[in-house]
């Protein structure tokens, strides 16, 4: 079993910083979610804790859904501290992965765990490319695909008709 614990705002800040900046948080974290399940849907074996700042009391992960669960640390106890803790609890489980760019409090920390580090920037990429090959396309797509020949004039005139777009 994989899991990957994501520092929730950190990879929203790498992914989304308008939606950040913006104080579209619940449409970012939403989005974050659905891309992650898809993420998952695509990978064998594998779950995602997103781990995000949060208030009051806070909230222990929620059930998984399609292979996600979330958490909220509680006021004054950053996420790191709870990742920290979700680290320790999942240290028999398989591999355990921390999606982070925050070096200082989190990966470094990490010591005597069998924890993986994984920059926020280098899980987009990999959360891009995998997503690209699932939906068929994008980077994913292996390279020696070639691409289909140009359209010649009268086949973009017989679409233009088809679609009602030609100017005659």
């Amino acid at each position: 079993m994989k899991t990957y614990i994501v520092d929730g705002y950190n990879l929203l800040w790498k992914l989304d910083p308008l939606s950040m900046e913006q104080g579209r948080l619940e449409e970012a974290r939403a989005a974050l979610e659905v891309r992650l399940i898809e993420f998952l849907s695509a990978v064998d074996n594998t779950e995602a804790l997103v781990v995000y700042d949060g208030q009051g009391r806070g909230s222990p992960p929620g059930k998984p859904r399609h292979g996600v669960r979330v958490a909220f640390s509680p006021s004054g106890t950053p996420a790191d501290e709870k990742i920290l803790d979700y680290i320790q609890a999942s240290a028999d489980q398989g591999e355990v992965f921390i999606v982070s760019s925050d070096r200082k409090d989190i990966t470094q920390r990490l010591g005597g765990t069998r924890a993986r580090p994984v920059s926020s920037e280098e899980f987009i990429e990999s959360l891009q490319q995998r997503l690209g090959s699932f939906r068929g396309g994008g980077r994913g797509a292996p390279a020696n695909e070639e691409k289909p020949p140009e359209p010649d004039s009268s086949e973009v005139d017989d679409w233009l008709n088809q679609f009602g777009m030609k100017d005659d």
